[in-house]
This record gives structure tokens, C-alpha cells and sequence, in this order.
């Protein structure tokens, strides 16, 4: 953080995703509403620690476990916790980066202040989007995983993926944020992806209040708007276009898109009854259950 400067009396936050949860659409909410409000001619295309003077913001869009949860967490909960494991660092990959030696300020048990949006999807549709997303991945190790024995194992199918390290990887990241939410409920907001798809307009502006981002007059309600049209997964495919390639820029094929099809409850076609009920059981162990969810 010593990198940066955030004025005094700015909102400080961290916005988090699962992976394949509307990562880059709420990445670019934010930042075309700052930039249509501010007036600025070019805009961010990779996430970093942004500082939008417009919206009196600064905050992180990543991935990661919530802050403050390895503090938090202890005894039986947390050894089941630590058993799961991260199969690639993608799920976890922002802590590293900007949570870790921070926790002073992203934590709620240490920041009073600060303002935590974490984004998820239902584990059924995540698993089944983010098997497909790995199959063209650029990195060859999204596509494997350390079995016990301390082999490599190459991951055969979506069956085999959600079984060995797909619904742990989520679980993982899940849970953090699932137990957080109960000791610090007014700082952190849960948001679903499928809320953020059927209603873009409402599930944007309650994270804009949440965020204490003010659209109290036409001018800004307008900005909102422009924000609204420019993030949809049309206008980020069209991006995509312009750029020549994917938004995160990690796909081997240059014409694969990370907005595809989206659709709420993809998981009837691809899996089968054995693959939900062992959802269903891993879920269980950590007191979770699909009903939690938004399957359809």
C-alpha cells in the first residue's frame, strides 16, 4: 500500500470474485463509472490498486480469501479449512499480492472502516464455467494437480475435476468470506453472480451505496447508466474485439471469449446426479448446503 496515496476521507476497499463470477463486468462497472464521472480519457485494463477520485475510492478487484479469516478461524473449523487446497493460485493469487503485509487495513477485525464486496456464483455453474475456461488456458498447470502421493495428475474431464480440486478449490475460497460475513456483517457484502446477471441495475447500485459512491443527482444517474451499457457482456465481447484477445489475456486461442454464454444453471446438462451429490456432501462437512445457493 506504501505505494500509493489515498486522500484522506476516501472509501477504502477490496472488491473480491470467485473465479468466473463477474470478475472483469464489476471491474468495469467501476471503472467506466469513474471515468464518464471524471471525464478521464483512458481507462485501466488490469487490475492493480485503483484510486478513482471521482467515486472518492480507492480499492483492490481481485481474487483471494477474505482478510482477517486465518485470525479469525480456529480449532476444528480451521483444520478442515487448511486440509482443502488451492490446486492453482488463481483462486487466492491477490493476497499474495496486495492482502498479505495489509492486513491492517483489509482486515475488518482491524479496519473499522473498510468496505469488502465479495462476488460468488452458485459452485455447480462455477465448477462447470471454470473447467470449461481451463481447457484453453494459456498455462499448461491449470490443467493438473499434486495428487497425494506427490505425482502430477493430469485432469481427464469435468467429473474428475470437480472430485479432485474443483469444489475444494471453491469451498476454499467460499468459506472465508461465509464466516467473515457473520462477525463483521456491516462491513462486508455478499453479492451473487446471478443476481449481478437478472438484475445488473439494482445489484450495481446497491454496491455503489455500499461503496458510499454518491448518485444523487441526473448527472451522475446518467454516468451510471453509460457505466451500466459499457460493462454488459456485449460491450466487454466487443472490447474484447478491440484488444485483440481475451480480457485476462491468458487463453492459448485468441478468439475464446471470458464472456460466454453466462447462463444461470448450465450444471443441469453437464452434470450428473452422482456429480451433485458429491457437491452436495463436500458442502455439508463445512456446514454449507446448495440450498445456500442460486441454482436456477
Amino acid at each position: 500500500m506504501a505505494r500509493y496515496e489515498i486522500p484522506k476521507g476516501y472509501t477504502v476497499a477490496l472488491v473480491a470474485t470467485m473465479p468466473r463470477s463477474g470478475t472483469w463486468r464489476s471491474f468495469y462497472f467501476l471503472e467506466f463509472l469513474d471515468l464518464f464521472l471524471s471525464g478521464r480519457k483512458t481507462f485501466n485494463t488490469r487490475f492493480d490498486l485503483e484510486v478513482y477520485h471521482a467515486l472518492r475510492l480507492g480499492k483492490v478487484h481481485i481474487h483471494t480469501i477474505c482478510p482477517g479469516f486465518r485470525d479469525a478461524c480456529h480449532g476444528e473449523e480451521r483444520r478442515k479449512w487448511d486440509a482443502l487446497e488451492f490446486y492453482v493460485p488463481g483462486f487466492n493469487y491477490g493476497y499474495g499480492k496486495f492482502i498479505e503485509g495489509n492486513e491492517q487495513v483489509f482486515s475488518p477485525a482491524n479496519n473499522g472502516d473498510i468496505r469488502i464486496v465479495y462476488i460468488y456464483r452458485n459452485p455447480m455453474d462455477q465448477c462447470v464455467s471454470y473447467y470449461r475456461h481451463i481447457e484453453h488456458h494459456r498455462q499448461p498447470s491449470t490443467r493438473s494437480y499434486v495428487d497425494l502421493d506427490g505425482t502430477e495428475k493430469t485432469i481427464e474431464n469435468l467429473k474428475h475435476y470437480i472430485s479432485r480440486v474443483g469444489i475444494d478449490a471453491y469451498i476454499k475460497q467460499y468459506y472465508t468470506f461465509h464466516v467473515m460475513k457473520r462477525s463483521y456483517p456491516d462491513n462486508i457484502a455478499m453479492i451473487t453472480y446471478e443476481d449481478m446477471t437478472r438484475d445488473p441495475d439494482g445489484t450495481f447500485r446497491s454496491m455503489a451505496e455500499f461503496l458510499n459512491i454518491s448518485l444523487d443527482d441526473e448527472a451522475k444517474e446518467a454516468c451510471f447508466q453509460k457505466a451500466l451499457n459499457a460493462s454488459s457482456a456485449e460491450s466487454l465481447r466487443n472490447l474484447e474485439t478491440a484488444m485483440g484477445g481475451p480480457l485476462a489475456r491468458d487463453q492459448s486461442d485468441r478468439g475464446e471469449s471470458h464472456m460466454r454464454g453466462g447462463e444461470i444453471g448450465k450444471w443441469k446438462i453437464a452434470l450428473d446426479q452422482d456429480d451433485i451429490d458429491f457437491i452436495g456432501r463436500r458442502l455439508r462437512e463445512f456446514g454449507l448446503s446448495i440450498e445456500n445457493f442460486v441454482i436456477e
